[in-house]
C-alpha cells in the first residue's frame, strides 16, 4: 500500500513520480521536505493500488520525471525565423526527425557563428508512449493535476550549474533507482546527448570494466556526431559512491584521455539537508529536490494533459483573489468603525457646544428690552422700502424752470415754491387752454410766482406772453400739466376792472403750477 506522507493543503505539497521502464518511484514534497514512497512495480494489482492511492487524494499537483531508454536526443539547426514561421519550421523538423506520435521538445541552445547564425536546437523525443502512456492515462482519468512530463537529462542539465568545477565539456555518469545508469554529455553547460546503460542488476551496478566500455562507445558515437573536439580528453564526473570511483580509476584498460573527477554523492546529499537511504547509492532523491525546488517548466505534456493543473492554478488564484478581498473588505469595515467612533465622538462635542450656544442665546435675549409687535414692525420696513423708493429733490424741477426761463428774459422770478407727494391729484384748470382736462397723478409740484419786466402796461401783451411762457414748460417732457393761478390782468367775470388804458408803465405780476413726473 503507497503511504500518505506530508498531509495538508495542496498548496504546500506536491508528488513526483519518477518513472523507468519496469518500474516507477513515488515522492512525495512537503513543506520544504522530501519523502520517499515507495517503489510501485508496473503490475495490474500495483496500478489498482496507485489508482486507489489517487482517488484519495486528487487534488495535488504531481510531476513525472521520465528516464526510459527509447529517449532520442537531435542537435540540428533551423534557419533564423520567428514567430510562426519558425514555429512551422520545428513542426517539419520535428516529423521529418522522429515521424507522428511521438512526444517531441525543441530546446534553444543559442546561434550558430557567422553571417546567417542559424538557430540551434536541441530536440528530445520519447517514441516508446507504451511505456508512459497508461499511467497519463490513469493521471488524467482521476483529474490529477499534471504539472509536467520532464526528462531526467533535462533536469540535469539543470542539476550542473549547481556542480562545483565542471569542465566546459562534460560526461555526467549517474545512477536511477527505476532505469540504471544514465551517460549524459553537456558541452558549456548545454545537453548534447544521453544515454542509458545497461540497467543495474540485483548485485548492484555492474563492474569497473563494464563501465568503462559504455563509456569509450559513448564516447566514439559523441565523436562520430562531431560533438567531442578532437584530440581533448574527456572529463567524466561519477556521481557515486567513492567506492565505485575508486575502482573506476583502478581498472585495468582506462584510456589515459579518461579524466576521471570526483563526485560524492553523499556529500552533495548532506550538503541539500537530505537523509541518507538504504540501498545502493541513487540520484533519486538529488534530483527530486532540485526538481520540487525549481519546478522545471514542462516538456512532453500536451495542452490536454495540463488542463487539470490549470484548473487547480486558476482555482488557487481565485481563492487568494477572495482571500484578499475578504482581508481588504475587513481592513475597510474596521477603518469605517475607527472612523464611526470618532465621528460619533465628534457629535457628542458639537452636541455640546450646541446647547452652551443656545443657552447663551437664551441668556442674551432675557437681556434684551422689548420690542415691537411684528405688524408695525412689518408696516415700518415697508414704509422704510416706500421712502427709499420714493426720496425725490426739487434738482430736476428746478432744471426745467430754469431752461424756460433762460428762453423768456422779461420774466423775473419772485418765489419758488417746490412739493412732493406721491399720486397728487391736478385741481381743475384755472385756463382750460392751459390746464390738462384729464387729471393726471403727479409726484412734483412747482409753483412759481413772477412779472414781466420792462412792462409798458400793455396787459393784452403780457397776457399772452404769460400763456407762451406756461405753454413752453409744458412742452417740456416731464412735465404733465401747467396751471395759470393769476395773470396780469385778472379776466374773471367777478373782478372788478379800474384804471385808465392808456395810464404809466408799471408791474405786470402772475404765478402759475406746474405738476412734474407722472405716475
Amino acid at each position: 500500500m503507497i503511504s500518505l506522507p506530508g498531509s495538508g493543503s495542496e498548496l504546500f505539497n506536491a508528488r513526483a513520480l519518477l518513472l523507468g521502464a519496469n518500474r516507477l518511484r513515488l515522492f512525495h514534497w512537503h513543506r520544504g521536505r522530501l519523502s520517499d514512497s515507495g517503489v510501485i512495480e508496473a503490475s495490474a494489482e500495483a496500478r489498482a493500488d496507485f489508482k486507489a492511492y489517487l482517488a484519495a487524494r486528487p487534488a495535488e499537483p504531481i510531476y513525472l520525471l521520465v528516464d526510459v531508454a527509447e529517449e532520442e536526443f537531435r542537435p540540428e539547426t533551423i534557419p533564423r525565423a520567428s514567430g510562426a514561421d519558425r514555429k512551422a519550421l520545428i513542426r517539419r523538423k520535428q516529423a521529418r526527425l522522429f515521424g507522428p506520435g511521438a512526444r517531441v521538445y525543441a530546446e534553444r541552445q543559442g546561434r550558430e557563428p557567422g553571417g546567417r547564425r542559424a538557430e540551434r536546437l536541441l530536440f528530445m523525443a520519447l517514441s516508446g508512449r507504451g511505456v508512459i502512456e497508461p499511467w497519463v492515462e490513469l493521471l488524467c482519468a482521476q483529474k490529477v493535476p499534471l504539472k509536467g512530463i520532464l526528462s531526467v537529462p533535462a533536469l540535469l542539465q539543470s542539476l550542473l550549474g549547481r556542480l562545483p568545477d565542471i569542465a566546459p565539456h562534460a560526461l555526467l555518469l549517474t545512477r536511477q533507482s527505476v532505469s540504471g545508469w544514465r551517460q549524459s554529455f553537456f558541452a558549456n553547460g548545454q545537453l548534447k546527448a544521453s544515454r542509458l546503460g545497461p540497467p543495474a542488476g540485483p548485485g548492484g551496478p555492474p563492474a569497473a570494466p563494464t563501465l568503462l566500455a559504455e563509456i569509450e562507445q559513448f564516447r566514439r558515437y559523441l565523436a562520430s556526431l562531431r560533438l567531442m573536439p578532437e584530440g581533448q580528453p574527456l572529463d567524466v564526473y561519477v556521481l557515486a559512491d567513492p567506492a565505485l570511483q575508486r575502482a573506476l580509476a583502478r581498472a585495468p584498460g582506462r584510456p589515459p584521455d579518461l579524466r576521471l573527477h570526483d563526485l560524492d554523492l553523499g556529500r552533495l546529499e548532506r550538503q541539500r539537508a537530505l537523509r541518507p537511504q538504504p540501498g545502493p547509492p541513487c540520484c533519486d532523491r538529488l534530483l527530486l529536490q532540485h526538481l520540487f525546488r525549481t519546478r522545471p517548466a514542462n516538456c512532453y505534456a500536451s495542452a490536454a494533459e495540463r488542463r487539470y493543473a490549470r484548473l487547480a492554478t486558476a482555482r488557487r488564484a481565485i481563492h487568494a483573489g477572495a482571500v484578499l478581498l475578504l482581508l481588504g473588505g475587513l481592513i475597510h469595515s474596521g477603518l469605517n468603525v475607527i472612523n464611526g467612533l470618532g465621528y460619533r465622538q465628534a457629535a457628542a462635542e458639537f452636541a455640546g457646544q450646541a446647547g452652551r450656544y443656545r443657552a447663551a442665546e437664551e441668556q442674551a435675549q432675557a437681556l434684551l428690552p422689548e420690542t415691537a409687535p411684528p405688524g408695525a414692525i412689518r408696516t415700518a420696513v415697508a414704509s422704510a422700502a416706500r421712502l427709499r423708493q420714493d426720496r425725490a429733490t426739487p434738482r430736476e424741477a428746478l432744471a426745467l424752470l430754469g431752461g424756460a426761463l433762460e428762453r423768456f428774459p422779461d420774466i423775473r422770478p419772485l418765489t419758488i415754491a417746490w412739493a412732493h407727494g406721491p399720486g397728487m391729484a391736478a385741481p381743475a384748470a384755472a385756463d382750460a387752454d392751459d390746464a390738462s382736462a384729464d387729471g393726471p397723478r403727479y409726484r412734483q409740484s412747482l409753483r412759481l410766482e413772477a412779472r414781466i419786466e420792462p412792462f409798458a402796461g400793455d396787459y393784452r401783451a403780457a397776457i399772452l406772453r404769460v400763456r407762451e411762457f406756461a405753454r413752453a414748460l409744458r412742452a417740456l417732457a416731464p412735465v404733465r400739466a401747467v396751471e395759470i393761478e393769476a395773470l396780469p390782468l385778472d379776466l374773471s367775470p367777478g373782478a372788478v376792472l379800474q384804471g385808465s388804458g392808456g395810464g404809466p408803465a408799471g408791474a405786470a405780476p402772475f404765478a402759475l403750477k406746474a405738476l412734474i413726473g407722472a405716475d
